[in-house]
């Protein structure tokens, strides 16, 4: 293809540089500069012509996909669509606006998952979402974002409210998060269920003083886990010991949550296994035991949440219980379109089933 000279993004915008550079494109993509079944350059060729990183790049070349514009060949590449302009006219537009808490990063396994999730559903609709990211650190001024639907990430326990008001003029959806008796609608995986089994696992290889490190109990996941490791140390007849629980107040609290399971760790009756609930705190907990020079899981088994490819990786290999992000991610974005268009989607609380996976970080007592 003979070279296309794009416009660069305005780095002094307020508009996403993402949109910017889906807009160039899709402008030269109307002029015939790129025409109907034409291939288009490397992504990292449009990154450097419009000015933006290579992940910005293949941001914008997402949504032209999702919206009809490109479509994608398995090992040739991105092509303009020879009906880009009946594909296009023929699905709705929307606007999603993806809201999460500013120290919230996209890149990290968790929310990348996520993203996977809601990208695939996306690309699939018949009605185009276009997606827009807003971070917020208060969830007071959600009426005022111009959306159609609102996908909101893991809010606080506090924030339902905000939510629920939002909800009355706007779709909203809460992925990765959920309560019992809110009227929104909420995806999220089984943390309880999850949290039980993984309790049950270590109770059935003889442990009995089972520590926790968790997240603050103001986030209905850290909430749920925590209620599932209470309830599983009750049935299986084991006290739940203060000196064995460790929630943080904030999720920026954490350093000290370790600090004082150190100090547990070199007492007399310190745990024989701990569940940290979630990936990194799984790391964090290793490394301290590691640093102490007890050997996992002789020493002490370790539990984690959430299951990367990573995992399997580690020295021992981490017994995790595994959550279903990428399902999450595309049933709420699914669940979010429906509720633009006018349907109820069920069930109200969709909660997907996690999976304990046993690997070498757990062993008897």
């Amino acid at each position: 293809m003979a070279f296309v000279d794009l416009p660069k993004v305005d780095q002094n915008s307020s508009e996403p540089r993402y949109l910017q550079a889906k807009n160039i494109l899709a402008d030269a993509i109307r002029r015939g500069e790129f025409p109907a079944g034409s291939k288009l350059p490397s992504t990292s060729e449009i990154g450097a012509r419009v000015n933006v990183s290579l992940i910005t790049a293949h941001k914008a070349i997402q949504c032209l996909v999702e919206e009809g514009w490109l479509r994608r060949e398995r090992g040739r590449g991105t092509f303009v669509r020879g009906d880009y302009e009946a594909s296009v006219a023929a699905r709705p537009q929307v606007r999603i606006v993806l809201v999460l808490h500013p120290g919230n990063r996209l890149s990290d396994f968790y929310h990348g998952g996520l993203m996977e999730g809601i990208h695939r559903a996306a690309e699939e609709s018949d009605i185009v979402g276009e997606l827009i990211i807003r971070r917020r650190s208060a969830l007071s001024d959600l009426a005022s974002i111009e959306a159609d639907g609102i996908l909101c990430f893991h809010p606080y326990h506090d924030d339902f409210s905000r939510l629920e008001l939002t909800a009355r003029e706007k779709a909203v959806v809460v992925v990765g998060g959920s309560l019992d008796r809110t009227p929104l609608h909420c995806v999220d995986s089984e943390n309880y269920k999850g949290m039980r089994a993984a309790v049950r696992h270590l109770v059935e290889m003889g442990h009995e003083r089972i520590a926790i490190v968790n997240g603050p109990l103001n986030s209905p996941n850290c909430m749920h886990r925590f209620q599932g490791y209470v309830a599983q140390m009750e049935a299986s007849g084991l006290k739940v010991r203060d000196e064995h629980v460790y929630n943080a107040e904030m999720a920026t609290t954490i350093g000290p949550v370790l600090d004082r399971l150190g100090k547990s760790m070199r007492g007399r009756h310190r745990p024989t296994a701990v569940i940290a609930c979630g990936y990194y705190l799984a790391l964090e907990v290793m490394t301290l035991l590691q640093q102490m020079d007890l050997c996992i899981p002789k020493d002490v088994s370790l539990v984690g949440f959430d299951d990367p490819k990573s995992a399997s990786l580690l020295n021992p290999p981490l017994t995790t219980v595994r959550q279903p992000l990428e399902e999450m991610g595309a049933r709420a974005y699914q669940h979010v379109i429906r509720l633009v268009d006018g349907q109820e989607p069920t069930p109200r609380i969709a909660l997907l089933p996690t999976t304990l996976i046993v690997r070498e970080s757990t062993g008897p007592a």
